[in-house]
């Protein structure tokens, strides 16, 4: 068996051999970092397809934003649509409710305008609904029940009116319509 010597010249000895080690490791890494910094000075970095690069990236941005853009035109086109079907639903309840002295002049109103579209002479029918019945003034006017909501629809041969709440709704939906977006500012 070999002997070392006493354990202050072992730790003496590893200590010095640690320290030779360190020095080696400073001195490479030195002579490394000075060997990136020369290479990184001189290097000529160049993207081959940096152009075709910037201009996809500029093609996908301006796509998202166009994106962006529709989605939000599309919500307030369909917060428009929402209000308007709100104000129109809302209409239909003040046409069909209310007091009965004014459901009488209205109905009444729409039975007049719908007889002033035939000639005087043909014989005319009148179609309401059966809760309307009793409000139609002319007695002389022949009525039929009509499923509808409210209004009329007038009759004679083959021609017809339609001045059902429905039917006017239609006819006029475009008017209403373009006069509620007009109020309703984005």
């Amino acid at each position: 068996m070999q002997t070392l010597g006493s354990p202050a010249s072992v730790v003496a000895s590893i200590r010095e051999d640690a320290d030779a080690e360190v020095q080696r490791i400073e001195e490479a890494a030195t002579a490394e970092l000075a060997s990136l910094r020369s290479e990184a000075a001189t290097a000529n970095v160049v993207i081959a397809d940096r152009e075709e690069r910037l201009t996809a990236a500029r093609r996908m941005n301006e796509e998202r934003i166009a994106m962006q853009e529709w989605e939000g035109r599309r919500h307030a086109i369909e917060q428009r649509e929402a209000w308007i079907q709100r104000v129109a639903v809302k209409a239909r309840t003040m046409w069909t409710g209310g007091d009965p002295a004014t459901r009488r002049e209205q109905l009444n109103a729409l039975i007049r305008e719908a007889l002033s579209r035939f000639p005087s002479g043909v014989a005319r029918e009148a179609a309401v609904s059966a809760s309307d019945r009793a409000l139609v003034d002319d007695s002389e006017l022949p009525l039929v029940n009509a499923a509808i909501a409210g209004g009329c629809i007038v009759t004679a041969g083959n021609v017809s009116v339609d001045n059902s709440f429905e039917a006017r709704a239609r006819r006029l939906e475009p008017e209403w319509r373009n006069a509620l977006s007009g109020i309703y500012k984005l």
